[in-house]
């Protein structure tokens, strides 16, 4: 048997623009505001607790500092956030999954269904409170999960775990 890997004319491929992309719920921008708060108050906290026990730091300059680092920081991460979220998008095709986020680096990650093993849908409990889920795609390669889809409505996530799961169960009869 010979070994043929005949060269594919790029121009043949399918244009990654034409992929129909469905964007992620809205309100999983509410969830990631009330994250990014918790975490800004937790810092906030542990700050004041630092300069609080620690008298060096109790001095107008150190201060100001202090508090100018965290501003800048958690607005410049509210900011990030908040752009970034329009890129986040989805698409299922015939023998894939696609997901899209990023705004300055944007990654473009695919899953093939003949590679997932499992899948799985979860949510805690700020994306409970907006009916939210995330889909979880596990191939052999990886235990963390090979790609994950935030801010999914409960219902399509659910209805995307059947679906898939429905793809990648072998008919019956197959031989093992």
């Amino acid at each position: 048997m010979d070994f043929l890997n005949q060269q594919i004319d790029l121009s043949t491929l399918p244009d990654i623009e034409d992929v129909a992309w469905k964007k992620i719920e809205p309100d999983y921008l509410k969830v990631l505001r009330l994250h990014w708060l918790i975490v800004s108050i937790v810092l906030l906290i542990a700050g004041g607790l630092l300069v609080f026990f620690n008298s060096r730091l109790q001095t107008s300059v150190w201060l100001a500092s202090i508090a100018a680092a965290f501003l800048l920081i958690s607005t410049l991460y509210l900011f990030f956030l908040q752009r970034s979220f329009r890129y986040r998008a989805y698409s299922i095709r015939q023998h894939d999954i696609l997901y899209r986020h990023g705004w300055i680096v944007k990654h473009t990650e695919a899953c093939p269904f003949n590679r997932i093993q499992h899948c799985s849908v979860n949510s805690g409990p700020l994306e409970r409170k907006y009916r939210l889920a995330s889909l979880t795609l596990f191939t052999a390669a990886s235990s963390q999960g090979d790609l994950k889809i935030s801010g999914l409505p409960e219902e399509t996530a659910n209805t995307l775990r059947e679906f898939i799961m429905k793809k990648i169960i072998p008919y019956e009869g197959a031989v093992n």
